[in-house]
């Protein structure tokens, strides 16, 4: 049944029960008094309502999760495209750097030079392009995950990131903020941590990360703070070419969340991510 029969069965239902009904009263049961001809009405009316409307709200709610999966097979197919964009991008930029030092490995060598120099650039590139790729893998793995323990992953990440990169990284919980979202929104803040540990891997050369899940009466948020070399806020703003910055808004503007990003040369940088 689709939403137009559903409308003028709602409408006409009450008018030809009650209309057959009296006329089956007036017609066939004479000897029912009008009170208990009321009430015998109501009380028809009532379980025959009921039963339609559950059968409506039961419809309902069968769209409704249709709708949700729906929703959510769009942001998991989104989520993919991205990372596909991101792994095309990084890897095919890491792939250029390689080639390049590859021809100035030959050309040392031609010219009978120390290529040691060269090596060691081309063996760092190989290095991260290698955790690059594993964490889109993993990005990629959590994608799909139904009912998403963001405690629990954010954790695990976390590990995984320590145990790689040799930094420093502390976890602070307060509340539990898992049960506060839905996948779609918790599958989103699992890849900003991912975005924004990538960048103090590559650009921020931290010795210690701290990360916060806080839930507080009115809002909860996620911190990221690291001891690194800091930027300067204003001129990563006005830059064009800023796309790590854009993608991070987009994130954040997607899970109607805020962002609060502080850093300054040699201070450090810290991003909170607030959601109401």
């Amino acid at each position: 049944m689709n939403i137009t029969k559903m409308k003028w069965l709602s409408a006409l239902f009450p008018a030809l029960f009650i209309g057959i009904f009296e006329f089956v009263r007036h017609e066939f049961l004479h000897y029912i008094s009008m009170d208990w001809g009321n009430l015998l009405v109501a009380v028809v009316a009532g379980i025959l309502f009921l039963f339609y409307f559950h059968g409506i709200f039961a419809m309902l709610e069968n769209l409704y999760d249709k709708l949700q999966k729906e929703k959510e097979d769009t942001a998991v197919l989104q989520e993919r495209d991205r990372i596909a964009r991101e792994i095309h991008d990084s890897v095919s930029q890491a792939l250029f750097f390689m080639n390049v030092k590859v021809l100035e490995i030959e050309t040392a060598l031609t010219q009978k030079r120390e290529p040691m120099a060269a090596v060691q650039e081309l063996h760092e590139a190989i290095k991260l392009t290698d955790a690059d790729i594993r964490q889109h893998i993993f990005a990629l793995q959590k994608v799909t995950e139904e009912n998403i323990n963001l405690i629990s992953k954010v954790q695990e990440h976390l590990d995984q990131f320590q145990k790689k990169h040799d930094i420093v990284v502390n976890l602070r919980i307060k509340g539990n903020i898992s049960s506060k979202f839905d996948n779609q929104v918790k599958s989103k803040l699992l890849r900003i941590l991912q975005e924004l540990l990538l960048n103090i891997r590559k650009h921020a050369a931290a010795t210690q990360v701290n990360v916060s899940l806080l839930e507080d009466t009115h809002q909860c948020s996620m911190a990221v703070t690291d001891n690194g070399k800091g930027f300067d806020v204003e001129k990563v703003l006005i830059k064009k070419t800023s796309f790590g910055l854009k993608n991070l808004k987009n994130d954040v503007r997607i899970i109607g969340a805020t962002l609060d990003l502080k850093s300054s040369p040699g201070e450090g940088t810290t991003v909170v991510i607030s959601l109401n």
